[in-house]
């Protein structure tokens, strides 16, 4: 007698209804989050929080009130305090004394005022930025009628010199003897800049200069070598672009046995012209 294979298959099915499903079990309701009892409980530290943003933002008590500036004279410490409100008032976060750094302002500063010696920033509670300086680093002669003064690389008489020793620094005349007292701005940082680099180009070549002069305006600078003729500048154009004209004419010059009688006119952008 032959068996039959008989195939059996078993169905298990899960109440349809969540609701079901939940109070039999088989799926967790969720837990209820009961946001006032978080509240209740963190307010404190949601209340210090709020405290300390408004303190830190809006309070105004870390807002810088003032820059003290000590510096040698009061039209250098202007100038340091101008430049250091500029430094701020850029800022993303604003005069907000927690923010600035004194490491990045001391670093501007030394860029803008590259003739001091020496610039220190510190910080004081809670809102106040102070800058000192000392002398600043002297870097030309400016001769003006019978007086001679020590000229800073940023422009400013530091102080008259009777000492015909002028330890390397360029002496510069001024044909229109304007006066000058200590402490005045002379000329510009700019124009101090061109003379370093003009007497810095001479020495290296071994050009002798004889005498260096301004007529009525310090754009125009003049250069009397001891070869007996004049090199016309523009200081309001750059230095280095008029140097590379100088070089490339002596150079022509040089190779035709030629010598300049009167002048060597670079005045021109671009362009030079001899007598």
């Amino acid at each position: 007698m032959k068996r039959r294979n008989v195939k059996r298959s078993y169905r298990f099915s899960l109440p349809s209804s969540k609701s079901t499903r939940e109070s039999s079990g088989i799926v967790k309701k969720p837990a209820k989050i009961n946001w006032f009892e978080l509240l209740r409980k963190y307010a404190f530290y949601i209340l210090l929080i709020v405290v300390a943003m408004y303190v830190v933002f809006f309070s105004g008590i870390f807002r810088v009130s003032r820059v003290d500036v000590q510096g040698p004279n009061s039209e250098l410490s202007q100038d340091l305090e101008s430049e250091s409100n500029k430094y701020i008032k850029a800022l993303f976060t604003g005069s907000n004394w927690l923010f600035i750094d004194a490491g990045s302002l001391k670093s501007q500063l030394q860029k803008t005022f590259t003739g001091q010696e020496s610039i220190t920033v510190n910080k004081t509670f809670p809102n106040r930025i102070e800058v000192k300086t000392d002398e600043q680093k002297s870097a030309i002669i400016w001769k003006t009628g019978n007086q001679r003064y020590v000229v800073s690389i940023n422009g400013r008489s530091l102080s008259e010199t009777k000492d015909q020793n002028t330890n390397g620094l360029p002496v510069v005349i001024d044909g229109s003897s304007i006066p000058v007292k200590v402490g005045d701005r002379v000329v510009s940082r700019d124009f101090v800049d061109f003379v370093l680099k003009l007497n810095d180009y001479f020495k290296d070549n071994k050009i002798e200069v004889e005498q260096i002069f301004v007529s009525e305006t310090t754009s125009e600078l003049n250069v009397k070598l001891k070869d007996g003729y004049i090199i016309k500048f523009n200081t309001s154009d750059k230095a280095d672009s008029q140097i590379k004209s100088l070089a490339a004419t002596l150079a022509l010059i040089k190779s035709q046995n030629k010598k300049p009688s009167e002048y060597i006119d670079l005045r021109v952008t671009g362009k030079a012209f001899y007598k």
